[in-house]
């Protein structure tokens, strides 16, 4: 829709005045004018045509930050992003980097509403965070996330965000991330790895064969949660499976779409940030009463975008009740008088094996938020697939992380075994090793958890540990600092994996280093010089 055709859609809304003021907002985000134009005709519908202009005059500025425009394409978002990194970078050198330089860029970086790097994250040292600060790219990486959220809040606030509209999450969202999936989808197709053996590979084809794969990774959440409903009955453990929602002052439509008056602006990620930090008092009330769970989380988002949480969680019988208490005594905190809270705010059921598995009563909604696989329709008689591409544009915009197991080993090293089962090398594997190796191998989750020591015990006190090389900054007999051990930034790399700790004995799973080659460069020669083929930097991968 074109601004113009925008305006003429609402024509017979409001004053002549009200018609110059739309269209100078129109063009002034013109990739959104659709959208602003469906907004205010709900308005129109649910209010008046005065409170429609209040709207869009609140969207213009919360896409207007000084002079930056949240709407903008992606080439003038470059521009504004090349502008202020040459800004910082002559700041900081007439500065010359100093710490009062830092002071200056962080402002600028606040001045636009985004967080600046800090000291503390980079051991006190100044000189990564100023050079973060002076890349475009990462000018760039800012404004992007905060341009995405912004517009996904502002359709969920004008009432776009809802399942009589749009659920959970915008057409406008929806439609950026299919363009983003589809652009690493040509990166990955277009663009190999080349380990120091000549090997290459297709990133593509390593993506399909990764957790990456929603299909590969639905397949490991089921083996873990078919796993960990395994031990409990080895155990003499029971299933419970709980909701967590939010106070209703989070909630920006209606479940019939209409708006909530109590809504307070609350935004998707700052709902999960609450429920976050919700669970983490219930584990440490848990913990001082010495009641040990273990499971899987699950984050999905209501119709209008509002998440909640479901938790598959198994525990000893006697303790249920204990358990639920705290659970409904914490959930209840906040608002706790408003009605429906004592009901809907957290709710609990025992699983009944009579009935079906624990596996089977989450499986819809591991399918759900993955890639509706095996689905008719969701929860709500939406189109199954439909609605997990919604909700992987919610979870993308918002950054959630839909899927965490609460206690059991460590994934990493599970991983790490599956890929140690499929190599030739010859090792003096301990019995302990050799029983873990085969539990992987079979995809036996529940004989991994066993092997490693059970679902409750603390990582750092399991017999397998994963095994990380951090490389020293500086050669140690000639004191000069090794460009492969540092970011561009200045800052040291993070460890690599490179195998595993198992009884003190060191297993190395990942002895090769690679490094990314354009396609139909032929082996090796991205290592010669003169050859016009970029060099890259080692990736953190092997066979």
């Amino acid at each position: 829709m074109t601004p113009d055709s925008a305006c003429d859609l609402l024509r017979q809304h409001g004053t002549h005045e009200c018609h110059d003021f739309r269209k100078q907002l129109f063009l002034r985000h013109e990739s959104l004018c659709s959208e602003l134009a469906k907004s205010y005709l709900l308005t129109v519908h649910e209010s008046s045509y005065v409170q429609a202009n209040r709207n869009l005059l609140d969207v213009d500025q919360r896409l207007t930050v000084h002079d930056l425009n949240l709407s903008a394409d992606l080439d003038s978002l470059k521009t504004f992003c090349r502008s202020r990194a040459l800004e910082c970078t002559q700041a900081a050198e007439r500065a010359r980097y100093s710490p009062e330089s830092f002071q200056a860029l962080r402002a600028q970086a606040e001045k636009y509403r985004l967080t600046p790097p800090l000291p503390k994250d980079f051991e006190g040292d100044l000189l990564p965070c100023i050079k973060r600060l002076c890349n475009e790219g990462w000018w760039l990486r800012k404004v992007q996330k905060l341009q995405r959220r912004t517009i996904e809040s502002i359709a969920r606030d004008l009432g776009l965000v809802c399942s009589q509209r749009s659920a959970y999450s915008s057409s406008y969202t929806r439609e950026s991330r299919r363009r983003q999936k589809a652009k690493t989808a040509e990166y990955l197709q277009n663009t190999y790895i080349e380990n120091d053996a000549g090997q290459q590979f297709s990133l593509k084809d390593l993506h399909d064969r990764s957790v990456s794969n929603p299909a590969v990774r639905r397949a490991e959440l089921m083996t873990r949660i078919k796993g960990f409903e395994m031990v409990a009955q080895h155990l003499g453990h029971v299933g419970e499976f709980y909701t967590i929602t939010t106070p209703s002052r989070m909630h920006a439509r209606l479940k019939r779409g209409g708006s909530n008056t109590k809504y307070d602006g609350t935004a998707p990620d700052e709902a999960h940030k609450y429920l976050t930090e919700l669970f983490r008092c219930i584990r440490a009330k848990l913990h001082r009463n010495d009641l040990n769970v273990y499971g899987l989380r699950v984050v999905e988002p209501n119709h209008d975008g509002t998440p909640h949480w479901h938790l598959l969680l198994f525990m000893p019988a006697e303790q249920c009740e204990q358990v639920r208490a705290i659970f409904r005594e914490y959930s209840l905190r906040s608002d706790p008088d408003e009605r429906g809270a004592a009901k809907h705010r957290f709710t609990a059921k025992r699983i009944d094996l009579s009935r079906g598995s624990a596996a089977g009563y989450v499986a819809k909604y591991v399918a759900k938020n993955i890639d509706g696989e095996n689905l008719d329709t969701d929860l709500r008689g939406l189109d199954a697939k439909d609605s997990a591409r919604a909700i992987d544009a919610w979870s993308s915009t918002y950054n959630i992380r839909q899927f965490q197991f609460i206690g059991g080993p460590s994934v990493t090293v599970w991983r790490e075994l599956r890929r140690l089962a499929r190599t030739d090398n010859e090792r003096n594997d301990s019995e302990l090793l050799h029983s873990a190796i085969q539990a992987a191998d079979a995809a036996e989750w529940a004989a991994f958890v066993m092997v490693m020591g059970g679902p409750i015990m603390r990582r750092i006190l399991r017999p397998i540990q994963s095994l990380y090389e951090r490389k020293q900054l500086a050669d140690p007999d000639t004191g000069e600092i090794q460009e492969d051990a540092i970011t561009r930034f200045g800052d040291a790399k993070a460890p690599r994996l490179v195998g595993l700790l198992v009884e003190a004995q060191e297993i190395i799973t990942r002895s090769r280093l690679w490094k990314l080659v354009p396609k139909g460069v032929p082996p090796h020669t991205c290592e010669r010089r003169g050859t016009g083929v970029r060099r890259y930097a080692a990736l953190d991968l092997c066979q």
